[in-house]
């Protein structure tokens, strides 16, 4: 999943997994799961060893995995790609979720958890500017929902 808080990469993910029968691994979740509240960012290695232990085992189950996060930077979208592909997966398709930035704004403004407007904002304007150079990274399918 690429794109802002807001977006509706969580909404979008929650469809794929019926769809595909698949798990999602989400930094919210292991977020909330470790420091109990998914908005303490946290210790991004602590993070990322609970990813790579999910992922591990949904691989080693065989069942395909989502990855729920972000990933607006290419450095942060090559990490996922490169994880994946340790673990066997041969067919990784990012799925953008693209909207605007009032969309967006306007999503958060109605979730129980909200993002700073700034952040949002920072990450879409980011995002914007590393999705010029998604279809040189190394993903199979790029599947762009707006």
């Amino acid at each position: 999943m690429v794109g802002a808080p807001g977006s509706g990469k969580s909404t979008k993910a929650g469809e794929i997994v019926l769809r595909e029968n698949a798990n999602i691994v989400s930094g919210d979740s292991i977020r909330e799961e470790l420091y109990g509240d998914s908005s303490i960012q946290g210790n991004w290695a602590e993070i990322h060893d609970k990813i790579e232990e999910y992922v591990a085992e949904c691989a080693g189950r065989g069942i395909p995995v989502i990855l729920d996060g972000t990933h607006y930077r290419s450095s942060y979208r090559k990490e996922a790609v490169t994880l994946l592909r340790s673990y066997g997966y041969d067919k990784i398709e990012a799925v953008v979720i693209n909207p605007s930035l009032a969309t967006c704004l306007a999503r958060n403004f109605k979730r129980a958890r909200q993002v700073p407007d700034y952040v949002i904002k920072g990450i879409h304007d980011k995002l914007q500017q590393s999705l010029k150079r998604i279809d040189s990274e190394d993903f199979d399918f790029i599947n762009y929902v707006f």
